[in-house]
């Protein structure tokens, strides 16, 4: 009886590790994605600097300034791309802040910044030149006009709530 249980104990660790192992393959074989989702593990590698951690399973607080690397769209060296950031502004932030400009730069490219007057739901969307898609991935960097500074209720600066960032084909 204790063998069996030491042999299933050990069965059941190989195949986690086994199942571990595949995910992590697949993972590498497909290299960078388009979409980064704040919520997929499997993207999370892409959020270069200025995210907070996974909330509700959903979202992530940015910094001021923070950075995603994206694999521009196929064609899109050729016909450009659009750059869609889905984001949430807080009563809060507003209300402490005021409007939030949120502007973007890829590969030396400015893009046009978008200020945002109201809490709620809203996209980022910008079209982006094909000259700054010319590379296998781009690194993506936003930057706020302001964020919340850390204080004794949150230690963190608090941007936007991000959900999805990403490039689309034109």
């Amino acid at each position: 009886m204790a063998s069996e249980i030491v042999f299933t104990r050990r069965a059941a660790i190989l195949c986690t590790v086994a199942l571990a192992l595949t995910v992590g393959c697949r993972h590498k074989e497909k290299g960078l994605s388009s979409m980064v989702s704040m919520a997929d593990p499997t993207t999370a590698t892409q959020l270069a600097s200025g995210f907070h951690a996974v909330e509700n399973g959903a979202w992530r607080w940015t910094m001021k300034k923070f950075s995603v690397v994206l694999k521009p769209p196929m064609g899109s060296d050729q016909t450009g791309a659009t750059l869609r950031f889905k984001l949430f502004i807080s009563d809060d932030q507003i209300n402490r802040l005021g409007p939030i400009t949120v502007s973007a730069e890829i590969n030396g490219t400015q893009l046009d910044p978008q200020t945002f007057d109201k809490p709620g739901d809203t996209v980022y969307s910008r079209p982006v030149p094909p000259d700054a898609l010319k590379s296998p991935s781009v690194k993506v960097n936003f930057a706020l006009d302001k964020a919340r500074e850390p204080d004794n209720v949150d230690g963190r600066q608090l941007g936007v709530v991000a959900s999805v960032i990403g490039l689309q084909p034109r």
